[in-house]
């Protein structure tokens, strides 16, 4: 019964690749053994290129146990990552980075300005969409400052002779990041069309027409791959220093979450984060072993 099952399930997930339409994915799988005196860099993502970029550092002595599965399309990176380690003769310490390209809120800079201007989201994101960094520097221009850094940052430092432990499961979303298929509030204001144009490209504007005129307003194309961030993460020392910063908002649903917090000693900490701010599109494909659905 179990191999029928697992052959149902084997063919299933060829059915889907075979039916999904081509997708460039890039994906990395490593297993780690570690005994010794440790220096490791890892980045993974290239901000708004993958949604995310993850930068990893680990360096100490000791001994170590690591797993890591990283995969990133265009607009969107996940990463599951688990390490256990001993510290040896020195404090062994694992440190993690999530740079969000997804968009913080903005607060309106009073001392610079004395006339505000109600930023729109067509404002603040510009003629390029959401997909990169001119979302800062339209902010800027129009008097608002970054609320949040859109990071979210984890150090476990294990003493010598102590365990630590961090594993990491998450995914972040925004893009794609620019390209000749990312359409402009500006493009849709000169059109007379009030539908999707190239159903098959990904956007992040609409158009409505309201008695002032057409406005730009959020919306995804068929294909857009989503704007959100989830992870699930587990840290803790025997004996050591955790530290923890998260600076994450969105301007969308407008959560704020701050936490800038250092233990030294023994620490735990487990927790869940979900920031939703646009769904992907409707056919979008997902990553070929997000199968459950079918189950």
């Amino acid at each position: 019964m179990k191999r029928t099952l697992v052959a149902v399930a084997l063919a299933v997930v060829m059915v889907v690749a075979l039916a999904a339409p081509a997708f460039a994915q890039m994906t990395h799988s490593a297993a780690y053994e570690f005994d010794g005196t440790i220096d490791f860099k890892k980045q993974a993502g290239h901000w708004c290129n993958t949604g995310a970029e993850v930068l990893q550092t680990i360096v100490g002595n000791g001994v170590m146990d690591k797993t890591q599965t990283v995969s990133m399309v265009p607009g969107r990176i996940t990463m599951e990552d688990d390490n256990n380690w001993v510290a040896g003769a020195t404090p062994l310490t694992v440190t993690t980075v999530w740079h969000l390209c997804a968009p913080p809120k903005f607060e309106y800079d009073w001392d610079a300005y004395e006339v505000p201007i109600i930023p729109t989201i067509g404002d603040l994101y510009g003629g390029t969409g959401f997909n990169n960094a001119t979302v800062w520097d339209n902010a800027a221009a129009e008097g608002y400052d970054a609320l949040t850094d859109q990071i979210w940052a984890v150090q476990v430092q294990a003493d010598p002779g102590f365990s630590g432990n961090l594993y990491q499961d998450g995914v972040a979303a925004h893009g794609p990041y620019g390209g000749e298929e990312t359409v402009s509030p500006a493009a849709y204001a000169e059109s007379d069309s009030w539908t999707w144009r190239n159903s098959d490209s990904w956007k992040l504007f609409n158009v409505d027409e309201t008695a002032d005129g057409k406005v730009a307003r959020p919306g995804v194309g068929p294909n857009y791959v989503g704007s959100y961030f989830d992870m699930d993460q587990h840290a803790r020392t025997s004996q050591g220093t955790l530290q923890r910063y998260i600076s994450i908002s969105s301007p969308f649903n407008h959560g704020y979450l701050m936490e800038d917090m250092s233990v030294v000693g023994k620490s735990d900490v487990q927790e869940t984060f979900s920031m939703s701010n646009l769904p992907a599109g409707a056919d979008m494909p997902g990553l070929w072993w997000d199968i459950w659905d079918l189950f």
